[in-house]
């Protein structure tokens, strides 16, 4: 539109000139014809000469004016975009007025912190040219590409024609740190639709806080998911806060939440002491209550950043083995995830498994004849205690050897089944006499006693018992058992074997004196 004016502002002033020239031009016509026979052609000429010259003066005055209207007009333009940008800046931290007829452009803003009063800050006469330049050298690397994508003057025109809004979030360089900045471009309306506003509006802030509260929201988002999946495998599970001591509970079974404890509470700890005087076995009560104490907890989780700890709970008025296990995610540290699954099923399998394991162990290691313990049973002890031995580590303890006399004399002459009366009767002293300590038999007339504890300390006041009970038995004649003991030295003794061996000579000494 302004092109158009100015065209018709030159067109008229040369329609001007014209006329004042045509003027001019029949003035002398008129002067050269002031004749008597040609005095009436020189009047009309005369006379269309100053018409011609009024008009050329009526549209000199009318171009002025026009020009002096356009005047006015361009400043009242200059005004209002001043005021508008001044209107802006109440938002923006920096405004830019940009002609897009010759891509000259000014900045406005506060030139000072606490400066009401606009100021031009910058100005230039290639907007897009300036920008580019200024993007090379204070935006983020990251986001030049888009800033620069949308002052672009072709992209821009684009936007414009396709009635888009155009707004960017971008990161500006401020003492060598990223700050981020939102920039908006709006375009004039109407006969000003050639001006472009730019505003540009520290917005840092405000985007930290919300990338921090999206980010909390995407982590609350991530366990919400991660716990529902967790819970189709536990009983129950517990998100708590550890600042608040705030929790909320996910529980798949139906079962455990007959204990009424509900979705959401304010003081886990609390609670949970509270609901175990209620749920937990008796027996298992106490340790509960110092495993879940909150010092506790965070002190065994600071060390092992995991625990699990099993025990029985009343669920549906019977006592289950339930298994709880506590952690504290490294990617979030102000909470800790606490899970129960029921292991009662495992454990009773667990329990009946060991009773059967047990069993054939005993059985393995019983003698058949005599129900005390058999070879099989002493090596393994033997094993056990030459362990410690090494380690300079075993026990004060003693081996007595029992040995049978007169077994075959009985087998040859009453029968087997009255040899293995003997064996057991000849047991059943020793066992009467070593009450506290095992007694295994290791040959088929030879018994070994280990002595420990009690036994241990009365060791030669039982012997003396032992020895009392089977010279009476040789002179009612009954069972008669040669014995021998000898006591573990630290000093000397290398393996269990050393024990054994002067036991078992000591046993055959005394076994000639019986026949003496």
């Amino acid at each position: 539109m302004l092109m158009t004016e100015e065209k018709k502002n030159k067109l008229n002033m040369i329609f001007d000139t014209t006329l004042f020239v045509i003027s001019m031009i029949l003035q002398g016509v008129s002067w050269y014809l002031e004749e008597p026979d040609t005095e009436r052609i020189a009047a009309i000429i005369r006379i269309v000469s100053y018409c011609l010259f009024t008009c050329a003066i009526f549209l000199l005055l009318l171009i002025e004016f026009r020009v002096a209207k356009r005047r006015i007009v361009k400043e009242q333009e200059r005004i209002t975009y001043a005021r508008i940008a001044c209107s802006l800046a109440g938002d923006y931290e920096k405004v830019y007025y940009l002609n897009t007829d010759d891509d000259s452009y000014v900045g406005y803003g506060t030139s000072d912190v606490g400066d009401e009063e606009l100021q031009v800050l910058e100005s230039g006469d290639d907007f897009y040219s300036d920008a580019k330049l200024k993007t090379a050298r204070i935006i983020y690397n990251e986001d030049k590409d888009k800033v620069l994508a949308v002052l672009n003057k072709v992209n821009l025109r684009k936007s414009f024609d396709n009635k888009e809004v155009i707004q960017l979030n971008y990161r500006l360089l401020e003492d060598g740190e990223p700050l981020y900045y939102s920039l908006k471009v709006t375009q004039g309306h109407g006969e000003d639709d050639k001006y472009i506003i730019i505003g540009v509006k520290n917005v840092d802030a405000q985007t930290r806080r919300s990338i921090e509260e999206s980010e909390a929201a995407r982590r609350g988002m991530t366990y919400e998911k991660i716990m529902e999946a967790l819970a189709s495998s536990y009983e129950v599970l517990y998100y708590v806060n550890l600042e608040t001591n705030e929790y909320t509970e996910y529980s798949s079974t139906e079962a455990y939440r007959k204990l009424d404890i509900g979705n959401h509470g304010n003081d886990f700890f609390a609670e949970t002491q509270e609901n175990m005087k209620r749920d937990i076995y008796p027996d298992d009560y106490q340790m509960m209550a110092d495993v879940m104490d909150k010092n506790n907890l965070l002190e065994a989780l600071s060390r092992d950043n995991f625990i699990t700890v099993t025990y029985r709970l009343y669920i549906n008025g019977e006592a289950e083995y339930v298994n709880l296990r506590a952690i504290r995610p490294k990617s979030d540290p102000n909470h800790i995830v606490v899970g129960v699954i029921n292991v009662n099923e495992t454990m009773k399998r667990e329990q009946e498994y060991k009773e059967r394991l047990d069993n054939m162990i005993n059985v393995a290691n019983r003698d058949a004849l005599t129900g005390v313990k058999n070879k099989t049973a002493y090596n393994s002890m033997e094993e056990e205690i030459n362990k410690l031995i090494a380690k300079d580590d075993a026990p004060e303890f003693a081996i007595v050897i029992c040995d049978v006399n007169d077994l075959k004399v009985v087998n040859d002459t009453k029968g087997h089944k009255a040899g293995d009366e003997y064996i057991r009767e000849a047991c059943m002293i020793i066992c009467r006499i070593y009450k506290h300590s095992p007694v295994f038999r290791v040959g088929g007339d030879e018994f070994a006693v280990v002595l420990k504890g009690d036994d241990f300390e009365n060791r030669n006041a039982l012997m003396l018992e032992l020895r009392q009970q089977i010279y009476s038995n040789r002179e009612e004649n009954r069972v008669v058992v040669a014995s021998g003991m000898s006591i573990y030295d630290p000093e000397k003794d290398k393996e269990m074997a050393n024990v054994f061996e002067r036991a078992d000579q000591d046993m055959y000494n005394n076994k000639h004196d019986l026949k003496a």
